[in-house]
């Protein structure tokens, strides 16, 4: 009989590397991962395992009724896979849809989880939250931490600096991703320039989403807050990462943030709200998490991160980052693919 193949949902997303890593981990244990997409939507077989990662991007569209046609033949589709003997599993990076909850989302999520053999959780409160916003076993839920990017982004040797004309003694904190208005930008500007520092400079890279102004960054810069309103290639990424001192998550709503797991990844320390599961990967001394319900807290962090001790938290990151190794990840999966119990394998 043939080893099982993996239909990875996708392997390969050009927003994302999680899955394309993962993927790699995978393949070094000797088993065969696909990428999952309408080619393929019918290759997977018996003892064949197919693991989902945004399905929301499968069963939503632009208008209802094209919705509720998508999401139909998305289910039914499920029911094939089960019929046949393959293994249905599904990882949940976010409780919702960025866009929000919607009656439709939740009745979905909860169908979905229901038909896969189990799911993955990115950190135990995400466990806890989806076991009661999909009203299932938290024993059905196996956390298995998002991986690290050490080496996933090689950079072109850019100056970030010289480009924004940053000078090298300044402190500098970086935003960097998609702008948009849970992502909080606007009041990290407004606590930066709280501190009206000398020393310090703040630069803010990524694409805002359309119809979203940045003409509050205007009004507030005194000429050390610099923009870059472009998406930012992921050739330069690291370039970025690398010119900075720390990194600034000021999220409204986030359930796991693949940006923190990337800012430790090249050993910057990162200050965000304590939501969601940032608390289990920005753990003490590799950064500095603020109340958010506190009007002052953004302010507080990004002082007390700036008097942080640089090798006492570049060391508190390395042990961080171990425990986030992709091959501890995949072996952990590995053993629910095969069909563990799961209370053995969450113990």
């Amino acid at each position: 009989m043939s080893k099982p193949t993996v239909y990875m949902w996708p392997k390969i997303s050009p927003h994302n590397k999680y899955t394309e890593l993962l993927s790699r981990s995978i393949e070094r244990r000797g088993v065969r991962v696909a990428h999952y997409d309408r080619k393929a939507m019918f290759k997977p077989g018996k003892g064949d395992i197919v693991h989902m990662h945004w399905p929301s991007y499968t069963y939503q569209a632009s208008v209802f009724p094209l919705t509720v046609a998508k999401s139909l033949f998305f289910i039914l589709l499920l029911y094939i896979y089960k019929g046949r003997g393959v293994r249905l599993f599904w990882t949940i990076h976010n409780i919702w849809p960025h866009k929000g909850k919607s009656r439709w989302d939740s009745l979905m999520r909860k169908q979905l989880l229901r038909l896969c053999d189990a799911a993955f959780v990115l950190s135990e409160s995400v466990r806890r939250e989806a076991a009661a916003a999909f009203e299932a076993r938290e024993d059905r839920l196996v956390v298995t931490p998002h991986g690290h990017y050490v080496d996933a982004y090689p950079g072109r040797g850019t100056d970030i600096r010289s480009r924004f004309g940053i000078p090298s003694d300044r402190f500098l904190f970086l935003f960097i991703g998609r702008i948009n208005p849970y992502k909080g930008v606007d009041r990290l500007v407004e606590a930066y320039r709280s501190l009206k520092l000398e020393s310090g400079a703040l630069l803010i890279a990524g694409q805002p989403d359309a119809g979203y102004s940045l003409d509050f960054i205007n009004e507030a810069n005194d000429g050390s807050i610099k923009v870059h309103p472009h998406f930012v290639d992921d050739r330069e990424l690291a370039d970025y990462l690398e010119a900075a001192d720390a990194v600034v998550l000021p999220y409204r709503q986030i359930t796991t943030s693949g940006s923190a797991i990337l800012a430790l990844s090249y050993k910057k320390p990162v200050v965000a709200p304590r939501l969601g599961s940032l608390g289990e990967y920005v753990s003490e001394g590799c950064g500095v998490l603020y109340d958010p319900d506190d009007p002052d807290g953004l302010r507080q962090a990004l002082r007390a991160c700036m008097n942080m001790d640089k090798q006492d938290t570049e060391k508190r990151i390395a042990a961080k980052l171990r425990e986030l190794d992709w091959d501890r990840i995949a072996d952990k999966m590995m053993r629910v693919y095969a069909g563990s119990a799961l209370r053995e394998v969450n113990a």
